[in-house]
């Protein structure tokens, strides 16, 4: 894929956003080249397809930019899915953030805060179906995996149809 391509890739979130962007070229892949991440993966109870009313609020007022993969191990805990770092591949979608508090309002769906979380905002990098790396936050499930089913194929949304 030519430099032109992923550029052309990214141009629809730089529209979404007023902050002014700068490009910067790894080894790998183009990122932006900004001080907080402008994406967010999600992969089960937020995904747009899969989510409740609860959500489906808190998504109202972002962008999707589609499907994407991120690495990890997927699990099933009853309720809800969750993530841990892992080699396997986890499948999702990727959103567009117009500005950092969108986060706070997801912070508290996943309970990230006290002294136990259930999950973790940290840091990744999603894959998107045209092999473009996207620099993205995700809610790493932060509790002892050992209640949880290991979800081999890594689509929370395929799992729960075939269950």
């Amino acid at each position: 894929m030519s430099v032109i391509e992923k550029i052309q890739a990214l141009i629809h979130c730089f529209l979404w956003n007023s902050s002014s962007f700068t490009f910067g070229f790894s080894d790998v892949f183009i990122r932006l080249n900004i001080m907080i991440l402008q994406h967010l993966f999600v992969y089960g109870t937020l995904r747009p397809n899969l989510a409740s009313s609860e959500a489906q609020q808190l998504l109202a007022e972002i962008k999707i930019v589609g499907s994407a993969t991120v690495q990890g191990t997927l699990y099933d805990f009853g309720d809800f899915p969750g993530v841990t770092k892992g080699d396997g591949i986890v499948h999702g979608d990727l959103l567009c953030l117009s500005h950092i508090e969108q986060l706070s309002p997801f912070d508290a769906y996943e309970e990230c805060h006290g002294i136990s979380p259930l999950f973790t905002r940290s840091s990744t990098k999603a894959r998107l179906h045209n092999g473009v790396y996207m620099p993205a936050w995700i809610y790493l499930y932060s509790r002892d995996t050992k209640t949880g089913t290991q979800i081999m194929s890594g689509d929370y949304g395929q799992y729960i149809e075939e269950r």
